[in-house]
């Protein structure tokens, strides 16, 4: 299956809904952390998410089945601002954050 990259922009509210969506978003496949070819994980950027999905199109709606459930256990309206879905290849990645696979 291809491996997808999403960078996304969540409208600021209160209370916030980042750590929510990032809950429901790991509910649906998607992921923080990336392994790199030394076999270690490295943390991705802030809104930035990986994920394993059959095509792109199931790609973007896990992104808005994540978006939708935060709203859901929220209670309120959640609105992503900006977001990007790509399929992509080799990598290479920069980060301080790292963690043993």
């Amino acid at each position: 299956m291809p491996a997808y990259l999403a960078s996304y922009d969540l409208k600021e509210t209160k209370p916030d809904p980042h750590p929510t969506f990032l809950k429901q978003a790991a509910a649906q496949g998607w992921k923080l952390w990336i392994l790199g070819s030394n076999n270690v994980r490295y943390r991705l950027p802030n809104t930035t998410l990986v994920g394993t999905f059959d095509s792109l199109a199931v790609a973007e709606a896990r992104l808005e089945a994540a978006r939708l459930a935060t709203e859901n256990e929220m209670g309120g309206t959640v609105t992503t601002s900006k977001r990007i879905v790509a399929e992509y290849g080799p990598t290479r990645f920069n980060s301080d954050e790292r963690l043993s696979a």
